[in-house]
């Protein structure tokens, strides 16, 4: 249904009847802050609530805001005097786009007590050593809003790891999967925020320990993949074999080298695999070099290329 013929008096009724329909309007104007903020919360989760997929919010924003955040010309509220409700609407409706979206924002959208750094990438406050986010999380009645917000942390994150640790990108796929849970159901989404946050929780002192043993992000992540899984307690041999095998890749692959031909995939493993398999040979690390396509030599190999040789392993090349 178009727009364009309502007034906004229509409009209004239009947004009631939809979406709105226990919303006082006439009381919007006399609320302080903090109770408008509440009632973006609260009206927001019941629209996720409303429909599978949060489709009745989705419906809601793209009445005022297009997907880039830009004012629709065909909102009746548009030409007219800002007023306390059409501001609270507005609101409203850039705070539901963000959380549909799963884009990160200023947490004062949230709520104004949550700190945050304005001059970063604004992904960089929705992580877990957010102390303040994550206690809000756990706490915050409108669960699937909470839900909405450790989708754009588990986002975050796994924009952080990618392409850097697959052993963690696995753990997380298997532990917190963003596409499988219903953020209709309030059950479900609370249950999610929990798994996002143990699962964030436990990847971070699992980093933690690595850094204590002196290991660097990259040598950390030879250790998960030596390993194949995460956590584990960085046994000795394993991380004295990703210490040498981070030592050999440098200097065998150098960074920026691009390698695409056939030949140049052979010259690739006939040149690193003797050398990895000496290393985990050397290091009683029960590896197996031949098979290309156990897990370990998938992460490595995905690894190896993506990072020191700048393209995407092909599997034809392994034949």
């Amino acid at each position: 249904m178009s727009n364009i013929t309502m007034t906004p008096e229509a409009f209004l009724q239009y947004l009631k009847r939809n979406v709105l329909g226990d919303v006082d309007f006439d009381s919007i104007a006399g609320m302080n802050d903090a109770d408008k903020q509440h009632l973006i919360l609260r009206q927001i989760d019941k629209m996720i609530g409303m429909q599978p997929g949060a489709d009745a919010l989705g419906w809601y924003f793209t009445k005022f805001l297009d997907d880039d955040g830009r004012c629709q010309a065909d909102n009746p509220l548009t030409d007219e005097a800002s007023t306390p409700l059409s501001e609270w609407l507005y609101d409203m409706a850039e705070l539901g786009r963000l959380l549909y979206w799963h884009q990160a924002f200023p947490l004062e959208l949230l709520a104004p007590e949550l700190e945050y750094d304005p001059f970063v990438d604004q992904k960089l406050n929705f992580t877990i050593d957010n102390e303040q986010l994550v206690s809000w999380l756990k706490v915050v009645p409108y669960r699937r809003v909470a839900a909405m917000v450790a989708r754009i942390m588990m986002s975050t994150e796994y924009d952080r790891i990618q392409g850097c640790n697959d052993a963690m990108q696995d753990y997380y796929a298997e532990h917190c999967p963003i596409g499988d849970f219903d953020a209709q159901d309030e059950k479900q989404a609370d249950e999610f925020v929990t798994a996002v946050i143990d699962a964030l929780t436990e990847m971070e002192q699992h980093t933690e320990r690595g850094y204590e043993l002196g290991l660097d992000d990259e040598q950390i992540r030879v250790v998960d993949m030596l390993w194949s899984w995460v956590p584990h307690d960085y046994p000795e041999e394993y991380v004295a074999a990703a210490k040498d095998i981070v030592k050999m890749v440098q200097k065998l692959l150098p960074a920026k080298t691009v390698i695409r031909s056939r030949n140049g995939f052979k010259l690739f493993y006939d040149t690193v695999l003797p050398k990895l398999k000496e290393i985990v040979d050397k290091h009683d690390v029960p590896v197996d070099t031949t098979d290309y396509y156990n897990l370990t030599m998938g992460y490595m190999r995905e690894w190896m290329y993506a990072k020191y040789l700048g393209g995407v392993v092909l599997d034809e090349f392994f034949d």
